[in-house]
């Protein structure tokens, strides 16, 4: 299901609360701290201040992980969170290659979208993989993309 890069609404159900059994969650996917664009605003330059500052206190901590704890969490007793405007672009035209390689270039529709960016993030064979998808958008190769598989087998 891929409209869970968009959020979606979790619930959580306690039965032995009677009628006010069911909780509602939002849920979404991190955002990858690889593609992204920021403007220069006053919260986002607290978001780089805080993402640049917790490598130095905690060196195993990853950078995507980093980036989206200082995006998400809200203010708590003790923790003063950001408000920083968040926009998720259309994830067709700014791919991944989970994406590229799983759904997209499967789909006879969605092979037709030309996409902004594609950013090779799934997968370790990234050279040979940047290559097919040059091949396949730059050059217009139908079967460039087509001996990779979905995953990194």
């Amino acid at each position: 299901m891929v409209i869970i890069a968009y959020g979606f609404d979790e619930l959580f159900e306690e039965p032995s609360m009677g009628w006010a059994k069911t909780s509602h969650s939002i849920r979404n996917w991190l955002y990858n701290s690889g593609l992204f664009y920021i403007r220069p605003t006053i919260p986002s330059i607290e978001l780089s201040d805080r993402v640049f500052g917790r490598p130095l206190k905690e060196p195993e901590a990853w950078d995507k992980l980093l980036f989206n704890e200082e995006l998400f969490f809200p203010s708590h007793p003790g923790y003063n969170g950001l408000h920083a405007s968040k926009r998720t672009m259309d994830f067709y035209l700014f791919l991944n290659s989970k994406v590229l390689f799983r759904t997209v270039r499967k789909d006879a529709n969605l092979i037709k979208t030309k996409p902004v960016t594609v950013h090779i993030n799934y997968h370790p064979d990234k050279l040979a993989r940047m290559k097919a998808v040059m091949e396949f958008y730059m050059d217009g190769n139908l079967d460039a993309l087509k001996p990779f598989p979905d995953g990194s087998e």
